[in-house]
């Protein structure tokens, strides 16, 4: 299915308003090459990858 970015992304402003979504901004956290949704799995990762002391 191809179409112009524009007729898309207006077609997908169209579909939210007509069902009520709306976009909510998403923070995401880096730790060396992965990125996570949640700050806890970040932590998690970074103390598995930290030799004990």
């Amino acid at each position: 299915m191809s179409g112009s970015p524009e007729r898309s992304e207006a077609s997908e402003t169209e579909m939210m308003a007509r069902y009520g979504i709306t976009r909510v901004p998403a923070d995401h956290y880096r730790y060396k090459e992965y990125r996570y949704s949640r700050l806890s799995d970040a932590i998690a990762q970074a103390k598995r990858d930290t030799p004990p002391s």
